[in-house]
């Protein structure tokens, strides 16, 4: 078990399609939070990585939109000990069975780019690339980004070219609409809130402390890839 004193110092998020106010006490089993994973009533659960609370909003049961808010357990929390060394996505990885006490909600993101190019702040990032996936013989007509960072790992890790992989903060010049190719797919919504634009991107600033995926997670997505690519899968570009 970890006490709320051993993390004093720590920012907690919770996913869930609830309209909460500050003051709101979180219950295991409440039905005001629709982040609880089918059958677990016992606890409820929250996550230092605001990505984690990201996907838990989206995939959270009942209507209305995701919301990600910032919480402060009021009790002893822990790990929760049913998830893997590396799970398949970001998820809520620690529980309680005491409530958390809701301290707002967040409302103002991070955009990223993930991509293996060497840029500036200031550049811009423009559509007319060569797409990291599907035929190599036409230029994107869109450019993408996307609020979380584990999205923008994969694009950093899978990004055609050479050199390292790179993580820029950026910010759209134009309308920005979400990613056909990841909304509605394997899971309801926009989980990884994958976006796209017709209009570049203004760079920012970079993002040096990311950690890449763990080496399975990696060749099993470019195994994936190019099964797709052997498939004449190809992603929706127009």
């Amino acid at each position: 078990m970890t006490t709320t004193d051993d993390l004093s110092s720590q920012r907690f998020y919770h996913g869930t399609r609830a309209d909460l106010k500050p003051g709101y006490l979180i219950e295991p089993g409440d039905p005001a939070d629709a982040a609880e994973q089918v059958g677990m009533t016992t606890y409820v659960y929250l996550t230092p990585d605001l990505d984690a609370a990201i996907w838990g909003a989206e995939l959270a049961a009942g209507e209305g939109p995701g919301r990600v808010y910032m919480v402060e357990p009021i009790g002893r929390i822990e790990v929760d000990p049913r998830l893997t060394e590396s799970p398949p996505h970001p998820t809520m990885s620690y529980r309680s069975k005491e409530p958390l006490r809701v301290v707002g909600e967040v409302t103002e993101w991070r955009l990223y780019h993930g991509t293996r190019a060497e840029l500036e702040p200031g550049d811009l990032v423009k559509p007319g690339q060569t797409p990291n996936f599907g035929r190599r013989d036409r230029m994107t007509s869109y450019v993408y980004l996307t609020r979380t960072l584990d999205a923008a790992t994969w694009g950093a890790e899978l990004a055609a070219g050479e050199g390292p992989g790179r993580i820029y903060i950026v910010e759209p010049t134009g309308s920005i609409e979400d990613d056909p190719n990841l909304t509605d797919k394997r899971f309801r919504g926009n989980p990884t809130k994958s976006f796209r634009s017709r209009e570049p991107l203004r760079v920012t600033g970079e993002v040096t402390d990311w950690r890449g995926h763990a080496p399975e997670l990696l060749e099993a997505m470019k195994d994936g890839l190019e099964q797709a690519e052997r498939r004449g899968v190809e992603p929706i570009d127009d």
